[in-house]
């Protein structure tokens, strides 16, 4: 026993002697040219040749964005002397070693595209997301790395959540992964700190903006407090939000043990806005759990190099889409009216958009790469949200799930289910038949028809007999308004009103009015600003002309206007509600009914 305790040993020593050895080093010296320096020290390098490949997509945001395009300057050596190097594939450069063991290579990579998924870098701060900042040797994903960073000398401060090696300005990873997973701030940020449910949380502001640090910060920590109480612990020994201020930008991006959020700096005094964004905190601080580590088994460890598809991120987004409302109305952070307000309105997407007819949701997963994140004129015809769709699915899920345990159980069990036995137990995301289980257990009966009709297939779930559980009606508000529609949305370009959204079933739809149209006239009356007006001087079934400029060309349709079918929802108790149903309302919404 000790003969092969001894030799185990002996291979880890030698294992940790042969491991190749990574450091980074990011020169931002000239920030205004947005660039970023790499140098790239690799030490025990094996074999004739190696190669270096820059991801293309970056993890949580599922499109090819071809990070290498902004690769520039590529050269490595060895010993002083240049080595031969030749790009073999758009994201991989290949080295010869000449038999060296020890490279450094240089490159630059172009930064000028604020949002939460790319790099940013000019005289103000750097902004640095690492799958399109850091290149990685093939096959060493697994590799611990170093980074040290040379930044402009006005920026005072480095927010990341990878701990220090040794200064501020010196960070480590265990591996490839994380290193990536955790993005990176250079500046001047407004910072503050605060702990909640045993976890320092660091709050780092870049840009000005008219927030207010103290009610974010009891905001926050009741979101912390709220989720860590689902799951009933916090998988953190610290975590990091970096919010970046700008004049319009809206997102967030999900990470490790950090988020980053973009927000638009002057809207955190207007309640409504400053919902949204406390919600959009809340979703991306369930990533934590959802997605991070809960997940698809598809989404990690990663290909970086392309797509990785998966069908449930009805469940890693939709599912957090459901808690990121809920929460906040479990954490007294909106109140029962507000929270069936926003319920509602789940409802009205999925009835209001004729893609949830044509697209499942297990294929709206699938195919976010190619159609969520590259959407067109004709999205919401043929394709449906996940997240949104995914969101009223969790509703259902929730509510069927209490009212079969008479409240015993919920949909948390679900999430906790998939936490503690596939994540904990087993460290790896979980496969398709593993959500089901998950569902199966908690809802104590068999769901192949629930999966067959609502998630691989398009048959509209049953909302009114399931919110009917908890005494809940669903009341279309439009249902008695005889309202005509075109079915068209428009956009005024240099005074020109022109179509940009044709609806499938609609009245331009069905007489031929095209994307790019421009409305000249309506029964000879010239369309200035409003088409609104002009429309609803109409009635259902009228027949109606439309002056249209097609590329130039002068055309007349004769459209028969039909009636808008787009619901309006809102959310009604029932008068006859039983006591039964009155508690389970009151359980799951925790107010009185």
């Amino acid at each position: 026993m000790l003969a092969t305790l001894l030799l185990l040993m002996n291979l880890t020593c030698i294992m940790a002697q042969n491991e190749m050895k990574i450091e980074y080093k990011l020169r931002i010296l000239e920030p205004h040219t947005h660039y970023v320096d790499v140098e790239m020290k690799i030490d025990k390098v094996e074999g004739d040749s190696i190669e270096l490949v820059m991801p293309v997509w970056t993890p949580g945001s599922y499109l090819i964005r071809e990070f290498p395009k902004n690769v520039d300057s590529f050269a490595a050596e060895a010993s002083g002397k240049s080595l031969n190097q030749k790009k073999v594939a758009k994201h991989t450069w290949k080295i010869e070693t000449n038999g060296e063991s020890s490279l450094k290579v240089n490159y630059r990579v172009y930064c000028y595209e604020l949002t939460v998924r790319t790099s940013f870098v000019d005289a103000g701060k750097a902004y640095l997301n690492g799958t399109s900042i850091f290149m990685y040797p093939k096959g060493q994903l697994k590799t611990p790395v170093t980074v040290q960073i040379e930044g402009h000398a006005d920026w005072g401060q480095l927010i990341c959540s990878l701990k220090s090696n040794g200064n501020k300005w010196s960070l480590k990873a265990p591996n490839y992964d994380v290193l990536v997973d955790s993005p990176i701030l250079l500046g001047n940020p407004d910072v503050f700190e605060f702990t909640a449910s045993g976890v320092p949380h660091r709050v780092a502001f870049d840009g000005r903006g008219n927030y207010d640090k103290e009610q974010i910060k009891k905001d926050f920590i009741k979101i912390t407090e709220v989720e860590t109480e689902l799951f009933g612990e916090n998988p953190c020994d610290d975590f990091t939000y970096i919010i970046l201020n700008t004049e319009n930008s809206y997102g967030g991006l999900e990470h490790l043990n950090s988020t980053s959020l973009i927000f638009p700096r002057w809207s955190y005094k207007a309640p409504d806005k400053y919902l949204k964004f406390v919600s959009l905190a809340a979703h991306e601080y369930f990533h934590l759990w959802n997605v991070k580590r809960i997940r698809p088994v598809e989404l990690g460890p990663f290909d970086y190099t392309q797509e990785n598809h998966t069908e449930n991120l009805w469940v890693a987004e939709g599912f957090t889409s459901y808690y990121d409302e809920y929460l906040l109305r479990r954490a007294d952070l909106i109140d029962e009216s507000k929270y069936l307000q926003l319920l509602a309105e789940v409802f009205n997407y999925n009835d209001n958009t004729p893609g949830t007819r044509v697209q499942p949701l297990a294929e709206a997963s699938f195919d976010a790469w190619i159609k969520y994140y590259r959407r067109n004129e004709n999205s919401n015809n043929c394709c449906q949200s996940y997240y949104t769709g995914g969101a009223g699915i969790a509703a259902i899920f929730d509510l069927v799930i209490r009212h079969n345990s008479d409240g015993e159980k919920s949909l948390d069990d679900v999430l906790r289910y998939l936490y503690y036995e596939i994540y904990k137990k087993e460290d790896r995301g979980y496969t398709d038949a593993e959500v089901k289980e998950a569902f199966e257990a908690s809802l104590g009966e068999q769901t192949d028809w629930f999966f067959e009709k609502y998630i691989y297939g398009c048959e509209r779930p049953d909302f009114e007999k399931y919110l009917g559980y908890f005494g809940l009606n669903l009341v279309d508000q439009n249902a008695d308004i005889f309202r005509p529609s075109l079915g068209v949305k428009t956009k005024e370009t240099n005074g020109r009103m022109m179509i940009s959204e044709v609806r499938a079933g609609g009245s331009a739809y069905e007489a031929g009015l095209n994307v790019g149209d421009e409305i000249v006239a309506v029964d000879n009356y010239r369309v200035m600003k409003s088409l609104e007006k002009t429309v609803s001087a109409s009635k259902p079934g009228q027949m109606v002309n439309y002056l249209i400029n097609r590329d130039g060309e002068i055309m007349t349709f004769e459209v028969m206007m039909k009636a808008s079918t787009n619901k309006r929802y809102k959310l009604e108790k029932d008068a006859n509600a039983t006591d039964k149903i009155k508690r389970l309302y009151e359980q799951w919404m925790g107010a009185k009914f």
